[in-house]
């Protein structure tokens, strides 16, 4: 059997092929694919149809929609029509990944499997409608903490997306994906959890293209939309917090709040919300450091 398993919760068309290319193309073949339909109106089986050959696959289109208000729940249950490979991977289906990718995990999983690791990340990159790269190449320590990673993305020196992650099905099972409003932070949260706060793997010879298009959620102009990304950027650093602090320095630990309490009060205008979440802070910086975040965002 292979030992992975790809993943790919389907929903837009208009890139689909390109994701299904860059499957055609890996240099290993030893990985399963699972696509999971979420009730698409874009029906892909006529493109599914001109890869019969090229690559084998489970099918399965679901009756009901789940992406549009529960996105993890999708996740979950295109993960259920997977087997028993001990490795999962979540593709983008406008996402595309290099020709080495499945090689790069292999030659690296005896050296994950030594040390217990986890998650294995690869480098990555963005690109636009038109395949063209939007930005550089990041790479990432061979070897870093979770709580390190974290930070580095959230100064901006990192990136994150679950395309270019590779995980265990074992801590799949135990820790899962926990939901947050339009699955905004996730995916974050999970690679806290899913190496239990301990080391993932880089590998940065083989690399990840994440699809920036007007189809993305982060590329939408929708103002509610707008508002639950800020409700789940909220619920997400604050979870973070409240299970992980020991973790992060102290110094991190004021920045993941400030930027918690930012969208708070730029997603949800309640006061009883705002005063509950100060308590938080209050619990965890004292009470000056508290007044300094409620100072820089008086709203």
């Amino acid at each position: 059997m292979n030992r992975l398993a790809i993943i790919i919760p389907y929903y837009k068309l208009n890139y689909f092929k390109h994701t299904l290319d860059s499957l055609c193309l890996q240099t290993d073949k030893r990985f399963s694919i699972y696509i999971g339909d979420d009730c698409s109106p874009q029906d892909p089986k006529s493109l599914l149809r001109a890869y019969e050959g090229q690559l084998t696959f489970v099918y399965k289109k679901f009756q009901n929609n789940l992406g549009g208000n529960h996105l993890t729940k999708q996740w979950d249950r295109c993960v259920e029509l997977s087997e028993k490979e001990d490795w999962l991977m979540i593709l983008g289906d406008d996402d595309t990944i290099s020709e080495n990718y499945v090689e790069a995990f292999y030659e690296n999983l005896k050296i994950a499997e030594e040390k217990s690791i986890e998650v294995i990340r690869f480098a990555s990159k963005l690109i636009n409608e038109e395949g063209s790269d939007i930005s550089q190449l990041f790479i990432n320590p061979e070897l870093e903490l979770a709580a390190k990673s974290y930070m580095r993305t959230f100064k901006g020196d990192g990136r994150s997306t679950l395309t270019e992650h590779i995980f265990s099905r074992r801590t799949y099972e135990k820790n899962g994906f926990k939901e947050f409003p339009v699955a905004f932070g996730s995916d974050n949260v999970a690679w806290l959890e899913f190496p239990e706060m301990g080391e993932i793997l880089s590998i940065n010879n083989a690399f990840a293209s994440i699809r920036i298009s007007r189809e993305h959620l982060s590329s939408k102009g929708d103002e509610k939309l707008n508002l639950r990304r800020k409700q789940g950027i909220y619920l997400f650093n604050r979870y973070i917090i409240s299970n992980y602090s020991k973790y992060f320095t102290i110094d991190d630990q004021f920045l993941i709040l400030k930027k918690a309490y930012k969208n708070l009060r730029t997603s949800d205008r309640s006061i009883l919300k705002a005063v509950d979440f100060c308590i938080l802070i209050i619990r965890k910086m004292g009470f000056s450091k508290t007044l300094q975040i409620i100072k820089v965002n008086k709203y």
